[in-house]
């Protein structure tokens, strides 16, 4: 073989892709795709399918009343399970989603009357997603209508007077999501998505621990990337991302450069005001099954970043984030207010409680978006 003939031999050689087994994870790219067509290929592999919920991030609120609008949802789910609805209204809810009129006065008790809450989930983003539920529905024959499913314990907070009286609700939360997609979703083979907070999944409430036992591989979860603190992390993130749609999911972070990228040592997700909190705990304070702040802090990074999550849900650069308005009813109808302001005051935990900041609502329901800060 002529020289010539063997160096453009070597040239194919070296630029033919390596196959993906043999690429390192710092080269291998995680699939990326619009965020509604990756939530919904998950429930190709899984019956349950989490989205964890950044409570206030309006770009996520945003993103869950799309995807419940595109018409695949009811086709293929048809089923969501929501953390900010209380079960002891589910005949309300009910009842609106599928287009019957509602007094608000009973319509707002679906996210007020919710113990994991304190003062409640008031976000506008939150309120809208029913509203988008029964929109959809309107539109589809009555056996093909997504049914919502209120996953907070029942309750009568006229009767919460404390902290204390808060805590046998508290203690049934995790164990109430369980019954209900098992009764209603799994032993029915059905689907539903399941939003609710992260740290339900990932953090010091492990819930994922009583699904896993009970039901190995039944959940697929998806966590929002949020920002690290540092803005040159943020920076190096968004130009890898560059070309992403907005929103999109990338998937797998396991075994690719995202995994990498999250678990960077000169990033973090925490900020120092947290950091200095959670090693300032006493040892008696600690959650359950942790032995160390050292242990409890590596969770809740683990719990931001996302990075042991099936897929990450990426909203666009972290600078473009912002906070979710309020239901502006809180601050026009002021029994609604009074009665918020209550609970905060009597029954939020000792180190949150006080007064409902009228002003801080007004300014953040004020036109121009309040941004959101990594960590937050």
């Amino acid at each position: 073989m002529k020289v010539t003939a063997i160096i453009i031999l070597l040239l194919a050689i070296s630029a033919t892709p390596l196959p993906l087994g043999a690429r390192s994870a710092a080269e291998r790219a995680p699939e990326v795709r619009a965020a509604i067509d990756g939530v919904l290929g998950l429930f190709e592999q899984r019956p349950v399918v989490v989205l964890g919920d950044d409570h206030g991030l309006a770009q996520e609120e945003v993103f869950y009343s799309a995807l419940v609008r595109d018409p695949r949802f009811a086709a293929s789910v048809g089923n969501v399970v929501v953390e900010f609805g209380g079960e002891a209204c589910q005949g309300t809810v009910d009842r609106y989603v599928a287009g019957e009129d509602v007094p608000v006065e009973e319509l707002r008790r679906v996210w007020t009357e919710t113990p994991g809450w304190v003062p409640g989930p008031t976000r506008l983003g939150y309120i809208n997603f029913f509203a988008n539920v029964r929109a959809a529905n309107l539109q589809l024959p009555v056996e093909r209508r997504i049914k919502v499913w209120l996953g907070e314990p029942k309750i009568d907070w006229s009767k919460i007077n404390s902290f204390q009286d808060l805590q046998p609700y508290l203690a049934q939360r995790d164990d109430n999501y369980v019954r209900i997609i098992r009764d209603e979703i799994l032993q029915k083979h059905k689907k539903t998505l399941l939003i609710i907070g992260t740290g339900h999944i990932f953090g010091t409430a492990p819930l994922r621990l009583k699904f896993d036992k009970a039901y190995p591989n039944a959940l697929a979860t998806v966590v929002p990337f949020t920002g690290f603190i540092e803005d040159d992390c943020n920076a190096k993130f968004v130009q890898r991302a560059k070309s992403w749609p907005v929103p999109a999911t990338a998937a797998p972070a396991i075994g690719t450069w995202l995994k990498a990228e999250l678990q960077s040592p000169e990033c973090s997700f925490l900020d120092a005001q947290t950091i200095a909190q959670v090693k300032a705990m006493p040892t008696a304070e600690l959650p359950p099954n942790f032995s160390s702040t050292a242990e409890l802090l590596h969770a809740y990074a683990s719990q931001a970043s996302g990075e042991d999550a099936d897929a990450i849900l990426y909203l666009g650069p972290p600078d473009t984030l912002t906070e979710s308005p309020v239901d502006p009813a809180i601050y026009l109808d002021l029994n609604y207010f009074r009665e918020e302001d209550r609970r905060l005051r009597c029954c939020a935990s000792p180190h949150f409680q006080g007064k409902l900041d009228w002003d801080r609502i007004l300014q953040q329901n004020a036109v121009a978006p309040t941004k959101r800060k990594p960590g937050s």
